[in-house]
């Protein structure tokens, strides 16, 4: 820690940092405080961008019109997982054609007019890139700026859902995937956390909020035992730059993308034949056949929904499916932002 109270990310936690990159922007460093407010709206006449990931780096202030990247302290970053110094740094970032201009906290708290002058300076004399050079290639976490989107999957069980979002949420960070928090009336379980889990709620409290159309939706599957996803959570999770996921059954699923229009995403995971969902439900060895055709049953009957949803991913080869998935979303993610 410097005195500052200030250090770079370590390992462990630049995922994280990748993840939430708009709320690092409300944990600046005084210096960071200081320069930011030379450089935001525009103040110089270019647009500065705080904690902007750029092609797996993420750096203090970035402008992109003049491909300029300034610095506050550093000692050591991480590009990807890798740990580099400010001289590795900067030649990565020139090589996507970025000048760095790195200051101390001393340099901008000491005297933030020579510092802003020097920026000046170079800002006056590159020359602008036009908006399309701008953009970093499809891959490159640009996904978590602003406001996030939603992600929605049903499927018939069986079906390999479960499986290809886990591997999304595990595998691909950069995405941005959380899953959304639902809301019931049943007693927490063993380590179960209110919030974290699920909000648990009286079955008096939840038809209540029925009642006053606080859900996006809800089922309930017994008598008083009721399961609900809030539109104040979502929200919330939403203006956090979160993109929201949403694991649901088909009915659940159409409703939440009829709410949200143009800014969910609703797929739609689905078995090749009734046939080969039936031997991955005997395969498992866990339900009895009674269950199993009650299952294929129920199967039959969501797959009749599927041309509702936004794109149906047919899940015939396990690996195949995950990459379609991710590749469906990835697309989704860059346009809607």
């Amino acid at each position: 820690m410097t005195k500052f109270g200030y250090e770079t990310t370590d390992g462990s936690t630049y995922r994280l940092l990748l993840r939430n990159a708009k709320s690092n922007r409300r944990y600046a460093t005084q210096a960071e405080t200081v320069l930011w407010e030379y450089l935001r709206g525009e103040r110089l006449g270019v647009r500065f961008r705080r904690q902007h990931p750029v092609y797996g780096y993420i750096p203090d202030f970035v402008c992109l019109k003049k491909r300029l990247v300034v610095e506050v302290d550093g000692g050591y970053h991480f590009i990807e997982d890798q740990q580099v110094s400010d001289e590795e740094r900067t030649y990565y970032l020139k090589q996507y054609g970025f000048e760095v201009i790195r200051f101390t906290n001393d340099e901008v708290l000491g005297n933030i007019e020579e510092v802003i002058n020097r920026i000046k300076t170079i800002v006056m004399n590159k020359p602008n890139i036009t908006q399309q050079e701008t953009i970093c290639p499809q891959g490159t976490p640009l996904l978590r700026r602003g406001r996030g989107r939603l992600i929605i999957f049903s499927a018939p069980s069986g079906s390999g859902k479960s499986t290809i979002v886990q591997w999304l949420m595990s595998q691909h960070p950069e995405l941005n995937l959380y899953f959304s928090i639902s809301c019931t009336s049943r007693q927490p379980r063993g380590t179960e956390q209110n919030g974290v889990e699920y909000f648990f709620i009286s079955p008096e409290d939840f038809k209540q909020r029925i009642a006053k159309d606080e859900f996006i939706e809800y089922e309930e599957v017994y008598n008083d035992r009721f399961y609900g996803t809030l539109k104040s959570q979502v929200e919330k999770q939403l203006e956090a730059g979160q993109n929201v996921v949403f694991d649901v059954d088909v009915k659940g699923g159409i409703n939440i993308k009829k709410f949200y229009g143009e800014n969910a995403l609703s797929l739609f995971i689905q078995p090749p034949s009734i046939e080969e969902l039936r031997k991955r439900l005997e395969g498992r060895g866990t339900d009895s056949q009674e269950a199993i055709e009650t299952r294929l049953s129920k199967a039959s009957y969501e797959l009749t929904f599927s041309s509702q949803f936004d794109k149906v991913i047919v899940n015939d080869d396990l690996e195949s499916a995950k990459q379609e998935t991710y590749h469906v979303i990835n697309h989704f993610l860059a346009v809607s932002n």
